[in-house]
């Protein structure tokens, strides 16, 4: 798989794992109070977007060096892609403050560390399904 496909499937996968987020976080929301108080949850989606961006440019070196997940890769991948969400969202408060507030800045670390573990997850699963794929004779 050549290296702007792997980015187009990072992307993929970030937007996946997006609408996975979503449905989680409004469905039950939704089922329990009705669709009217899920409406706070639908529209801060364009907000984790907003954040996600960032962290998808921050892995486009890792996305270019794998051109598969076998073996340790898969396990390396998973490690950094889930990582560098949480990082870059703590990293801000510690830079600007020199300390990270875990009341107020914990919940966005915890939802990075979903989200990111998400979008690698469904990454590493269809990079090593497309690549199984192209092989001759697998």
């Amino acid at each position: 798989m050549t290296a702007p496909k792997r980015m187009a499937l990072a992307f993929g996968c970030m937007l996946l794992a997006l609408a996975v987020f979503a449905v989680y976080g409004t469905v039950p929301i939704a089922v329990r109070y009705g669709p009217r108080h899920a409406l706070p949850t639908v529209e801060i989606m364009p907000v984790y977007l907003l954040f996600m961006l960032p962290g998808w440019i921050l892995a486009l070196p890792f996305v270019i060096y794998f051109k598969n997940a076998d073996g340790w890769r898969a396990w390396a991948i998973l490690a950094v892609g889930t990582a560098i969400g949480p990082c870059f969202m703590l990293g801000w408060p510690l830079l600007a403050f020199g300390r990270i507030n875990w009341q107020g800045d914990g919940p966005g670390g915890v939802m990075a560390l979903f989200i990111g573990f998400l979008t690698t997850l469904f990454y590493v699963l269809l990079l090593r399904r497309f690549t199984r794929k192209m092989l001759p004779g697998a």
